[in-house]
C-alpha cells in the first residue's frame, strides 16, 4: 500500500489485491453504504495521518473516488470537501464524476466489464438504444438505493465508443455486478441493452 499527499485537501492511495486479502475484503464490497467500506475508508485516512498528516476537520466531509489501476491493484483518492455546517463523523460520498487522469496522468482503464449508474430508467433506455448489440457480449440491470445500475460486458474491440456513450447519459462506478446482484434488486438479468432498447420502439 503506497500512500502520497497530493496537497492539503487530497491524498492518494494504491492498494493491491493482497493489501485487501490481508484485511479480508473484497473489491465488490467497496461501496459508500457498506459498513466495510466505511472500516476500510477509516483505516486508510488514519494511516494518512500517520503517515502525511493528512486529516479531515468537523469543518469537512471526505469524498473517495477508487478506479482501477491494473489488473492487481487500484487508486483511491480522498478529498477533504468544506462544509459550513460541520460533521460529526466520517462522511463517504461517491464523485459526480470520474476523470479519464488524475494528477499522475494515469489513465483510468474501465475495462471489459463495466457498470454505470442512472437516476431515470427512461435515460437509461435511451442510451441503450444508441449502443450497437454487437457492441456487448452480455448485460444486466439493477435498482439500488433508487439508482438504475446496467452492468455490461463489453466487446474489446468497442469498448471506446460503448464508454463514450455511456458517459454522455450515466455515471460510471466503480464496482462489481456481484455487490447488486447480492443487494439491489434485479431487474433485467440478461440482454439488458437489447431488452431496454426495444422499450423505445
Amino acid at each position: 500500500m503506497k500512500i502520497r499527499k497530493i496537497n492539503e485537501d487530497k491524498v492518494q492511495i494504491i492498494i493491491t489485491n493482497q493489501d485487501l486479502e490481508e484485511r479480508d475484503f473484497k473489491k465488490w464490497e467497496l461501496m459508500p453504504l457498506s459498513p466495510k467500506a466505511q472500516e476500510l475508508f477509516q483505516d486508510l485516512l488514519d494511516m494518512a495521518y500517520e503517515e502525511c498528516g493528512f486529516e479531515i476537520g468537523d469543518d469537512s466531509q471526505l469524498m473517495v473516488e477508487a478506479y482501477p489501476l491494473t489488473v492487481d491493484s487500484f487508486v483511491v483518492v480522498m478529498t477533504k470537501v468544506r462544509d459550513s455546517h460541520g460533521c460529526e463523523h466520517l462522511n463517504i460520498m461517491l464523485p459526480q464524476h470520474q476523470e479519464s487522469e488524475d494528477d499522475e496522468g494515469i489513465v483510468i482503464d474501465r475495462g471489459v466489464k463495466q457498470v454505470w449508474t442512472f437516476t431515470d430508467l427512461e435515460i437509461c433506455c435511451q442510451v441503450c438504444a444508441r449502443i450497437d448489440p454487437e457492441y456487448t457480449e452480455s448485460s444486466a440491470l439493477y435498482r439500488y438505493e433508487g439508482q438504475y445500475y446496467l452492468s455490461l460486458y463489453v466487446i474489446p474491440n468497442f469498448q471506446n465508443e460503448v464508454t463514450a456513450l455511456l458517459g454522455e447519459y450515466g455515471e460510471w462506478v466503480p464496482h462489481d455486478e456481484i455487490f447488486f446482484k447480492e443487494y439491489g434488486t434485479t431487474l433485467i438479468a440478461r440482454s439488458a441493452v437489447a431488452n431496454l432498447a426495444s422499450l423505445l420502439r
